[in-house]
């Protein structure tokens, strides 16, 4: 018969009395207790712990939890193996009473005293026990402090030092085994072995006694005084030499020649006087009192002080200067001066010294002017207009967004007449605006330095240009250069918070005066414009929104001008651009500073890009009818250049400029073919650029260098009236070369663009037909510098071609990882294990053994803090639950009273009845 199943509550009563914890077997009989015979509560009490544990291991197989080995070593025991989770669990919630529950019950606690006696937070220890705990750790520490003797005394207890089990200073005579202080410290080792144990050399670890510390003092000592005492020896000895040899020294210093005498004078030696000697001695102490002593070094002054101690020498200059031309000595100023100006004589004298002496060294850079100076024209190199200019290194970025300024064409001429008429009247004002300053400046750039007026030292900061003319009229271009160095020192930034609008202004003065300068005829000296143009850059950092802002209204202005000279040019088909319409030589300088100043690898930027479609719309609308036109478009090209270093994007319009000057120097222009697969350009474009083909006959006056173009050919008025005047050979070889020099810059440029090949194939067949179309005869033969440079573009073209052909590949489709196909077998592993990671990639499974152990320790610390918070929410609700009790029976207390006195209250109530119905 199969056995039933029990329920746990009968298995529980079943064990219970069978282990006799219930039942008639749990309690002692009567017959014991006649016998007298009674168990130990304590046995009894530990006897039914053990029991009631065994019992519910038995009863509850899932309380007891075995952790599997990986391998199964025979006798290897873990503690871990058998883990009971009942145990475990309340040893968990012992351990959370102690920590979390300690910081519950003192989290209202205000004082900061904890006692940690033995014994005091332990209420089952009983108080003797306490007392004798504590006694037996105050005499454990009493018996480790006692032979400390780093310590010194221990409550009162002197420690003494013994030797051979006496104390030291109970014995009178210390002698150890022969060896005294008076030996002078001097022992052997055999001593060392019998009185001191051996020395302890090797065996020693801890810290030096007193004694030995005191005894190494002492010998040091001892050992300096003897190195005092033999010095002090030596310098005595020395002495003493020298007092022997004084009277050959006093010979030396006291004859007349600076010599030993003769023989003959040797009774001379013996003249010497020692009071004249003593009496020369004190004559020479007595001056070296009275003698400057040497001051010490000025400290490094600051930007502010320096720009400060600038500022009030010029205004000391300036003051001598005017006391001066009053006719009044300079050294003679008020006591307000003396007082301001305490070294204003030394500073005069060194001023009046400075200026009678020739200037050179560091006075050049300064105030030097010299008179009649003349200065070459500089070259325009490679068409980049003027000599470069040093660029800043920090770009500035504005983030103004660049207004669409740009007219829309119509080709209905009626409609837009009036509107053409108008802007165009605007720009005939300006341009005679322009020219007025143009002249007005123009008069003191011929005079020397030599003015009739000496240079002032202070000058009124200039708000706009014609203060600016009014300021510089009398000087020339050297002392303008002065001007605004002085400017610059007397408002400086650092010295007064309104500077900085005043030099604001005077970087906006200086670029139109740059402007201006860039018209005159002769052109200015190159070295004038540099030091203009390192002004303004320095300049344009102060206030770099109102600078860009005048900029960009320049850009404006400019591109205004190109699209009405366009304009004009395309509705008179058979006349010249209008004169001072088109873009001119100032404009070409200002586009170049701009460049300088402004970041032009930027994607965009409100004053570089505006002035990059300017620039495309005269190259490539423009009819260039003069050399003053195409000699401005090179120069445009070198900046189109110089803007895309660094960013390579492309320009085309850029590009085909060249390719037409290059064409029009050999194609003739009344035959379309001959321009075939060209820049496309009309028949009124070609006739345009006929100026600049070469004839076969004709010759250049040099038949080696080329002049290279200069900055003159675009101020020049000569070819202003729409090329009134021929060409001559050599302007058309100076062309030549600078649009060979600048596509050799734009193949270096463009090389890594994927469109290089489509680009400059067709610059391949223009050089081709350039080369066999330019004069080779012996008489006519054209420049070697020119047969050179075209046979080295040629061939390096030919060789970035190939390369980029090399280079380039066919369009294909993006190539992807082949996929496999899927398996129908399934992979197995003979001992496979969830624990083992078959990826062959060890760092991958390092990096997955890492994350699972993190994941690991990261659900053990939530199960952690979400016990935590079961554990609290507990103690709250046991608090409750007693705050709760508390309440209940504070308010049974109070029911309970109520109740008796309403009893009472009653049963006098019906007492009362009771007397009132038995009178009744």
């Amino acid at each position: 018969m199969a056995k039933q199943k029990q329920s746990a509550l009968k298995k529980l009563r079943s064990a219970l009395s069978s282990a006799g914890l219930t039942g008639p077997k749990s309690q002692v009989s009567k017959k014991d207790k006649k016998r007298g015979i009674r168990k130990p509560t304590n046995l009894k009490t530990a006897e039914r712990r053990q029991k009631l544990r065994l019992i519910q291991n038995a009863l509850n197989p899932f309380e007891m939890k075995i952790n599997r080995k990986k391998l199964d070593v025979l006798g290897l025991r873990r503690k871990d193996e058998q883990v009971n989770v009942s145990v475990a669990r309340q040893r968990a919630l012992e351990r959370r009473k102690q920590t979390i529950g300690e910081e519950r019950r003192n989290r209202t606690r205000v004082g900061g005293i904890v006692d940690r006696r033995i014994g005091e937070n332990d209420a089952e220890m009983e108080p003797e026990e306490k007392m004798l705990r504590r006694f037996t750790a105050e005499r454990q520490k009493r018996a480790r402090g006692m032979f400390n003797l780093e310590e010194g005394d221990l409550e009162g207890e002197i420690v003494e030092l013994t030797h051979f089990g006496k104390s030291i200073e109970e014995m009178d005579d210390v002698k150890f085994n022969g060896f005294d202080d008076e030996d002078g410290g001097n022992i052997d080792g055999g001593q060392v072995a019998a009185g001191h144990f051996g020395g302890f050399e090797e065996s020693r670890s801890g810290p030096k006694t007193k004694a030995e510390i005191m005894q190494e003092i002492i010998a040091k000592s001892k050992k300096h005084k003897y190195e005092r005492q033999l010095a002090k020896e030596q310098d005595d000895e020395l002495r003493r030499e020298l007092d022997g040899e004084l009277a050959s020294i006093k010979a030396l210093l006291f004859s007349k020649d600076g010599a030993e005498d003769d023989e003959d004078d040797k009774p001379m030696m013996k003249a010497v006087d020692s009071k004249a000697v003593d009496q020369s001695y004190d004559t020479v102490v007595k001056e070296l009192v009275f003698e400057k002593r040497a001051r010490p070094q000025d400290r490094l002054k600051t930007e502010v002080e320096a720009a400060r101690e600038e500022l009030e020498r010029l205004e000391r200059a300036e003051r001598h200067r005017r006391r001066r031309m009053e006719g009044l000595p300079s050294d003679s100023e008020p006591d307000s001066d003396r007082d301001s100006d305490n070294d204003s004589d030394d500073g005069m004298r060194a001023y009046k010294a400075e200026s009678k002496r020739r200037p050179v060294a560091d006075d050049l850079g300064d105030d030097f002017a010299p008179a009649g100076e003349i200065v070459s024209e500089s070259e325009m190199s490679l068409g980049m207009g003027l000599q470069q200019v040093t660029n800043e290194e920090e770009e500035h970025e504005s983030g103004e967004e660049e207004e669409d300024d740009d007219e829309e064409e119509d080709d209905d001429e009626a409609g837009d007449s009036e509107s053409d008429q108008s802007d165009l009247n605007d720009v005939e004002v300006s341009h005679r605006q322009f020219q007025q300053k143009v002249a007005i400046s123009a008069q003191p750039a011929g005079r020397t330095a030599a003015s009739s007026h000496e240079l002032p030292f202070t000058f009124p900061a200039p708000s706009d240009y014609d203060a600016w003319i009014e300021l510089i009229a009398d000087y020339s271009l050297d002392q303008q250069i002065v001007v605004i160095r002085r400017l610059r020192t007397l408002y400086h930034i650092r010295l007064s918070p309104q500077n900085k609008q005043k030099l604001s202004d005077l970087c906006i003065v200086l670029t139109e005066h740059l402007a201006v300068l860039a018209e005159q005829t002769p052109p200015v000296p190159v070295a004038i414009v540099d030091e203009l143009v390192k002004h303004i850059g320095e300049l344009a950092s102060i206030d770099t929104e109102r600078f860009g802002e005048h900029c960009r209204q320049t850009i404006v202005d400019i591109h205004r001008r190109i699209a009405l000279a366009i304009r004009n040019s395309s509705a008179d088909a058979n006349g010249p651009v209008a004169h001072g319409t088109g873009i001119r030589a100032s404009d070409i300088a200002l586009m170049r500073i701009f460049v300088s100043v402004f970041s032009s690898s930027d994607r965009y930027h409100s004053i570089v890009t505006p002035m990059l479609v300017a620039i495309c719309q005269y190259l490539g609308q423009n009819l260039f009818a003069s050399l003053k036109d195409i000699a401005g478009g090179l120069v445009l090209v070198g900046l189109v250049h110089e803007t895309q270093r660094l960013s390579r994007r492309l320009v085309p319009e850029a590009l085909n400029f060249l390719y037409a000057v290059l064409a029009a120097s050999v194609c003739n222009a009344e035959d379309p073919a001959d321009w075939d697969g060209q820049y496309p350009l009309s028949r009124r474009h070609r006739l345009a650029l006929q100026t600049l083909r070469i004839g076969v006959t004709e010759k250049c006056l040099s038949q080696t260098v080329v002049e290279p173009i200069r900055w003159s050919w675009l101020v020049s008025e000569d070819q202003a009236n729409g090329g009134s005047r021929s060409v001559s050979v050599d302007s058309k070889y100076s062309v030549l070369r600078a649009a060979l020099q600048l596509l050799q810059r734009f193949i270096d440029c463009y090389f890594s663009q994927p469109a290089f090949i489509e680009l400059f194939e067709p610059l391949q067949k223009v050089l081709g037909k350039i080369n066999d179309r330019l004069p080779k005869f012996k008489h006519q033969k054209a420049p070697s510098e020119i047969l050179q440079l075209l046979d080295t573009l040629r061939n390096y073209l030919n060789e970035q071609l190939e390369q980029s052909q090399a280079s380039r590949a066919p369009v294909k489709m993006q190539s992807h990882k082949p996929l496999a196909i899927d398996s129908v077998a399934p992979m197995f592993e003979a001992n496979y294990s969830l624990d083992v990671h078959y990826d062959p990639d060890r760092s991958r499974n390092e990096g997955i053994k890492l994350r699972r152990q993190v994941n690991r320790e990261k659900r053990g610390a939530v199960r952690e803090l979400r016990r935590d918070a079961q554990f609290i929410a507990g103690e709250k609700l046991k608090e409750q639950r007693q705050k709760d009790r508390a309440y209940k029976d504070k308010m049974k207390k109070a029911w309970s009273v109520l109740e008796s006195d309403q009893s009472q209250l009653k049963k006098l109530d019906r007492m009362r009845i009771r007397e009132r119905k038995a009178k009744v």
